[in-house]
Order: C-alpha cells, then sequence, then structure tokens
C-alpha cells in the first residue's frame, strides 16, 4: 500500500505552506495546550474584531489535563480517516503538530466543547462528537469561528452552544453508565 507524503496528521508535504492548524504541546505539563489556525499561503485573513490582517489564530488553549482526556479519541478518530485515504497515521507529539484543515476543524468543535466544562463531563462531550458526522462538525466550526473563534471567546454565541450541545444533552458511554440494581 502506498502511501502520500504528509506531514503531522494528513497535511500534504506537496502543497506549499497549505491552509492547516498548529497544536503546539509544551514540554512542561502546566502550560495550556494551544490550537491554532495557520492560513497559510492563502492568507492572511480580515480579522472583524481587530480590523487586522493576520496570518494565524488561536482557536483554543486548553488545560493538559483535559488536553489528555481527548486526545486519544482524536488520534484514533483522526488515524482511521487518513488510514482510508492511505495517508501514514500521525501522533501527538512535543511541540508543534500539523493537522490538515478539515481535522483541525473537527478537533476544534470538541475541544471548545470540553475547554469549560465540568471534568465528569468529558466522556459524554467525546461521545457526542463521534456521533457527529464530519460535515456536522465543520458546519459547527463554520458558525463558531466567525463570531467566537478566538481562544478567548469560549463563553459566547456559537461556542456556548456547542459546549452545552455536546455535553448537556449527550448521554455518557456504556462504560460510564450504571443500571438501577447496580446502585442498590
Amino acid at each position: 500500500m502506498a502511501t502520500r507524503p504528509q506531514a503531522g496528521f494528513g497535511v500534504p508535504e506537496s502543497e506549499i505552506d497549505p491552509q492547516h492548524f498548529i497544536v503546539r504541546i509544551s514540554e512542561n505539563a502546566r502550560v495550556n495546550v494551544a490550537v491554532i489556525e495557520d492560513f497559510g499561503i492563502s492568507g492572511p485573513k480580515l480579522d472583524v474584531q481587530d480590523n487586522a490582517y493576520i496570518d494565524q489564530i488561536e482557536r483554543c488553549s486548553i488545560h493538559p489535563r483535559r488536553w489528555r482526556m481527548v486526545a486519544t479519541p482524536l488520534k484514533n478518530t483522526f488515524n482511521e480517516r487518513l488510514k482510508s485515504r492511505k495517508y501514514r497515521p500521525g501522533r501527538w507529539a512535543t511541540g508543534d503538530n500539523r493537522v490538515h484543515r478539515l481535522l483541525g476543524r473537527e478537533m476544534s468543535v470538541l475541544l471548545w466543547a470540553v475547554e469549560q466544562c465540568d471534568e465528569s463531563l468529558v466522556p459524554a462531550a467525546i461521545n457526542a462528537w463521534l456521533g457527529l458526522r464530519p460535515e456536522e462538525r465543520w458546519w459547527l466550526y463554520a458558525m463558531a469561528a466567525h463570531s467566537s473563534g478566538k481562544s478567548g471567546d469560549h463563553d459566547r454565541g456559537w461556542r456556548k452552544a456547542i459546549r452545552f450541545g455536546l455535553t448537556e444533552g449527550a448521554p455518557l458511554p456504556d462504560s460510564y453508565r450504571s443500571n438501577f440494581l447496580d446502585q442498590l
């Protein structure tokens, strides 16, 4: 099986400076994990909030403990999709991890859901996120990124709706459920 040249999670090496996401994982376990959208050669984009042109936007800054809770489900989901398209699987490492722009949008939706929620709801958010089709995740990203897509916008508009939609309304995975007899 031939694999296509790529870096990180599906970022093509054959393109010159493609639009992608960067997941910056620090060696220091107390430093938040930063998720940055890099517009690449297609940028810069006009930031309507600051009325300036920018090449990169920090989309999320998440506590390392929460990152560790979602990192494996993200990696497994992304690698499954990459393998189906004959790309090499990726892995998270300390430093800058490049993520394909569409996978980065999907990742942002999950991270936005868990960045401020109660930690006990993170498994429910993962379960709800896994239940969404990629196109649904892209749509949620598009709705949130326009008005509340920066790192500090976690309690506004669509970002807040994503958090409640994926954590509060989602059933817990089977491993977290207990039946009535177990409680007696």
